[in-house]
């Protein structure tokens, strides 16, 4: 059985964003800012889906505002107004920003043009397959979105028409999966992309990773796939990954072991074997050194996300919606460590 929830909170304030407010300048931009957030809200499905929209939303925060998150999704942002920074670095109209999922990152909005974005959020094993064939991991996580000017339109009926719990899960993979068709086909890449022969072995080597992961395949394999020396093929890597090749396939090997405990109820034996650790012990060693907790913490947390999930609440409030229970409890009980 699957739950889900809609919720509809505006204006989002407080005290201290209530009195920042008052002493805005009243000027016509800033007054055409509407401070709110829509955003909807999906459980875990106990079906274990391959890949599932987590979450949907229209933010506009308070000028200089910070958002702090770490979530299990990869989340991709629209930017339709205003500017901020994303983990430090610039963002304006007309670009998109992603995250992958327990990264932690951060958004400030610009204190006299605040950003304004849509966003959605995605998990699931398959998800990372689908992003990569539209294109996300072969551009920076900020570029300019050549279909900026459909993103308010494209997210209004999703937002703004809730849709009944029977079609809800359906409605909105579909509406995911045209997004990535629309990246797909505006050919997303920033014009210093690299263009080289070393680049076109590392997308090919990625490619064949993402094939043979669970095969026990180990750089050496990678370069004789390629025909190139294990030499060059470290070289490619330091250039264009921030892993090494070794610990980019530890990494991919452990998602997809914690993919496994979070959505197919594999117990902790089971997901070491499936990535080649018949040591139990020095699974669990790897596992919390990268995931920053043990693999059994690990599946008991997000249990207890979807616990949480299936018991949000919403009520009626003045003629809107709006949730009773906290929305962003299950965004941080993972921590992730180098």
């Amino acid at each position: 059985m699957s739950y889900y929830r809609y919720a509809l909170a505006f204006p989002q304030e407080n005290s201290a964003e209530r009195s920042i407010r008052s002493m805005t300048p009243l000027d016509r931009e800033l007054k055409n800012y509407p401070y709110y957030t829509y955003r909807y809200y999906t459980s875990e499905k106990d079906d274990a889906p391959n890949c599932h929209v987590i979450s949907l939303g229209h933010e506009c925060s308070w000028p200089g505002k910070t958002i702090s998150r770490l979530v299990n999704r990869f989340i991709v942002h629209y930017v339709v107004r205003g500017a901020g920074t994303f983990c430090g670095t610039p963002v304006q109209k007309g670009q998109l920003f992603f995250t992958h999922p327990y990264e932690e990152y951060n958004i400030t909005t610009d204190d006299k043009d605040p950003m304004e974005f849509y966003y959605i959020g995605i998990a699931g094993p398959g998800t990372e397959n689908i992003m990569r064939n539209a294109g996300f991991f072969s551009v920076p996580k900020i570029h300019e979105c050549r279909f900026i000017e459909k993103i308010s339109s494209l997210f209004y009926e999703p937002l703004c028409k809730p849709h009944t719990d029977s079609d809800t899960d359906f409605y909105l993979m579909s509406f995911f999966l045209r997004l990535m068709s629309l990246h797909k086909n505006s050919n997303i890449q920033s014009t210093d992309t690299p263009k080289d022969e070393a680049f076109f072995y590392y997308k090919q080597a990625l490619i064949f990773i993402q094939e043979y992961l669970l095969d026990g395949i180990t750089p050496k394999d990678v370069a004789e796939y390629l025909h190139i020396s294990p030499s060059y093929l470290r070289v490619i890597f330091s250039k264009y990954c921030k892993y090494s090749l070794r610990e980019l396939l530890i990494r991919k090997r452990l998602e997809c072991a914690a993919n496994h405990l979070t959505f197919h109820q594999c117990t902790v034996t089971q997901a070491a074997a499936l990535i080649g650790y018949d040591d139990y012990t020095l699974f669990s060693k790897i596992f919390k050194k990268y995931m920053g907790v043990s693999p059994q913490t690990y599946k008991n947390s997000h249990h207890n996300i979807s616990i949480i999930q299936k018991n949000i609440t919403v009520t009626p409030v003045n003629g809107e919606s709006k949730e009773k229970s906290p929305s962003e409890t299950a965004e941080s009980t993972a921590e992730y460590s180098d």
